[in-house]
């Protein structure tokens, strides 16, 4: 719902005074606007009116929002709170002043390797702490990272992507195809992976000023992901350091299971990308792999996309008028892959793969330019009602797919997909189409579709299957089937939380108490203990220090055998389970003649931060007296067993309003084994915290 400036009253909930609006996007209005409470600068993102009226996703909206509350990192947009006021639904989010990687690139046509490097690893920190919160992001691309000033990059829109793939079938994915994993394409199991997917296609772009894949439609685009590899970042860019490549090309593999398996890997990665910029520490490179040489095998999913776009071509030489004839060649790889009991047998070479689908892409572009008559309407629908064969041919074309994919595919052409009906099928997948009801194509580009709800006999038998299966939609299935069990929760460091790690049954016809045992994730406070014997006392810090473990008291004894400040033994055993702040004592020797005596050890907490905050006045932002002053303090504030401890970073000064203070320490010692705090930037005279951001500290 679109907010009134101009109106006696446009402050929302009573304390949120509407600026103005600086942006508009496909399902919100984003203002800036005045705390009156907080004292602080926001931004509101309100959804727009169809939107709000959708309960299914405002219901989605609100739930990933307040998730994403959670996230307190300086490279994420803060959500600060999450409104419903009758039919209006918005956000209250940090306001952060600065222009989106996209334009930032538009900008300066590429990036350099150092900022790319920069950027990257802030935008990696980002994403690590919302996986830490067990939130994927699923739409990582240059139009959700804003650089502020000072070069800060900070993510937004978490939360919302997960909305619109979930329940809204009416947003365009033009503007996100660009980036989007394979996973997501097929519809498989979208992890963290999927996230790294596109976070290495955004790199790709900072360091080349290239989209990864280029297109006429979306269409080309999408299978683009599906059956080809990234040209190589140099061929572009010959200034590109080769480990910031390599990186970009692991994190960009078409299989999860060849990427980072986690962004904290990718992040080390990074962080060394300009020490060693030959890339020689990266492990399990792909670097050498000559991927455009390789054959491919189409697999069955692929297939049913390919089918998509040439079964319409498979029993026509030319178009009338068009006198373009599909070549031998095109016409031996159609006729090859459209039967079923050939083309999994196949195995199609990368070249042969990309000259077909240029052909028959060109193909698709004639077709649609012959359907389209002189007058060149805007609505596909009515373009192509005219002609009826063209019509059919399009709309049997979709019969197989996912729907989700299909109404992506269909939707800029300006059809829309209208489910009448859901059935169960023991022959196509769930979620895919059955059958089309109404094959005479409707003039207002309505089409009517079955879904399949899958076979009624669920099989448990595979468990990879399982553990690719998120909880959410097998218990859609469950409840379909009326069938009745028990859900529990367990924590497992493979499975990522939420998908399913084994089920009691084979299969749910099979006798006996349905149990489907779901991943809780990584338990963030467990870790295994790292072995530290005859490691040097700096590399077992290190071990520990990445580990969130501390080194307690040290003792030392004689021994002939290991060297001077080599580890003899720890408190714990590797490989044990250990709680994170654990103090691990260690044994050392020192040497043949040295003494024998217990150090305690004092465990110092550091943290970092690297932001800015622009002072406002209380009343008026937008006219601002720049002779007027404020004298404000920085502080932290941390919360330990003895109580609230506040710590000064900055001492009371004086500051001109609309000043900007950098908020930029790389040593922040705090309290011991008190893992978060808050910078905070303080109205002195009145006693009000105009700004905070929490800062993370580790041993």
């Amino acid at each position: 719902m679109k907010v009134n400036k101009e109106s006696k009253d446009n402050k929302l909930s009573g304390r949120y005074e509407i600026i103005e609006q600086i942006g508009i996007g496909g399902m919100s209005y984003v203002y800036k606007a005045y705390d009156t409470k907080k004292k602080r600068t926001v931004a509101i993102k309100m959804l727009k009116d169809e939107l709000s009226l959708d309960d299914e996703f405002v219901n989605k909206f609100k739930s990933e929002a307040l998730a994403c509350k959670d996230i307190r990192q300086a490279n994420v947009v803060s959500a600060y709170d999450v409104v419903d006021e009758g039919n209006m639904h918005y956000i209250v989010l940090e306001y952060v002043e600065g222009i989106t990687l996209n334009k930032y690139i538009e900008k300066k046509g590429r990036l350099s390797n150092e900022e790319t490097v920069n950027i990257s690893i802030q935008v990696a920190k980002g994403i690590e702490a919302a996986h830490k919160n067990g939130i994927i992001h699923r739409d990582i691309k240059p139009q959700n990272v804003v650089i502020a000033s000072g070069d800060i990059a900070k993510i937004t829109d978490f939360g919302i992507a997960r909305a619109i793939t979930s329940t809204t079938k009416n947003i365009s994915v033009i503007g996100t195809v660009h980036y989007i994993s394979p996973e997501q394409v097929r519809n498989q199991k979208v992890d963290y992976r999927s996230d790294i997917y596109s976070f290495g296609c955004t790199m790709y772009e900072m360091i080349t000023g290239k989209v990864p894949f280029e297109g006429e439609t979306p269409v080309e685009i999408i299978v683009s992901h599906l059956q080809k590899s990234l040209e190589k970042p140099h061929l572009i860019n010959a200034d590109i350091y080769m480990s910031l490549e390599k990186i970009i090309l692991k994190a960009t593999r078409m299989l999860p299971r060849e990427r980072y398996q986690t962004i904290s890997e990718m992040i080390s990665d990074l962080e060394m990308a300009l020490v060693d910029k030959s890339g020689s520490y990266i492990k399990d490179s792909v670097y050498d792999d000559d991927e455009a040489g390789k054959t491919v095998i189409i697999s069955d999913e692929d297939m049913k996309v390919i089918k998509s776009i040439s079964s319409k071509f498979t029993n026509q030489s030319s178009y009338q008028d068009g006198d373009a004839k599909l070549t031998k060649e095109q016409q031996e790889f159609i006729e090859r892959y459209i039967s079923k009991s050939s083309f999994r047998k196949q195995l199609v070479s990368r070249r042969i793969l990309l000259v077909t689908f240029i052909g028959i892409i060109f193909l698709i572009v004639i077709m649609i330019f012959i359907a389209l008559d002189t007058r060149k309407p805007t609505n596909f629908g009515s373009a192509i009602s005219s002609n009826s064969t063209v019509a059919n041919d399009i709309i049997k074309s979709l019969e197989g797919l996912n729907i989700e994919l299909a109404e992506n595919l269909t939707r800029e052409y300006g059809i829309r997909l209208n489910i009448v009906g859901e059935e169960f099928s023991d022959e196509i997948a769930h979620g895919r189409i059955i059958k089309i009801l109404n094959e005479n194509f409707v003039e207002d580009g309505h089409i009517d579709v079955i879904v399949s709800k899958g076979s009624e006999i669920l099989d448990f038998t595979d468990l990879e299957e399982l553990n690719n299966t998120r909880w959410e939609d097998m218990k859609i299935m469950l409840d379909e089937r009326n069938l009745k069990y028990e859900e529990r929760e367990v924590y497992d460091n493979e499975v990522p939380r939420g998908y399913i790690l084994k089920v009691s049954k084979s299969n749910s016809a099979e006798d006996g108490e349905l149990i489907i045992t779901v991943s809780k994730g990584i338990d963030a406070t467990k870790r295994l203990m790292p072995n530290l014997i005859n490691k040097p006392i700096s590399e077992a810090r290190d071990l520990l220090a990445a580990n969130e473990l501390l080194l307690g008291n040290i003792s030392f004894i004689r021994d002939n055998n290991i060297p001077e400040n080599y580890v003899i033994a720890q408190s714990i055993a590797s490989d044990k389970e250990v709680s994170s702040g654990t103090a691990i004592d260690i044994i050392l020797s020192s040497g043949v003649d040295g003494a024998e005596y217990v150090s305690e050890t004092v465990v110092k907490w550091h943290g970092t931060l690297s932001t800015s905050y622009r002072i406002v006045t209380n009343n008026e932002p937008t006219e601002v007296n720049t002779d007027a002053t404020m004298i404000l303090q920085v502080r932290l504030k941390q919360d330990t067993e003895d109580g609230t401890v506040y710590t000064e970073l900055i001492e009371p000064r004086e500051y001109k309003i609309d000043a900007t203070i950098p908020l930029i320490f790389k040593d922040i010692e705090g309290a011991q084994g008190v893992q978060t705090g808050l910078v905070q930037v303080v109205d002195v005279e009145n006693d009000v915290v105009l700004y905070e951001t929490q800062v993370t500290f580790k041993p």
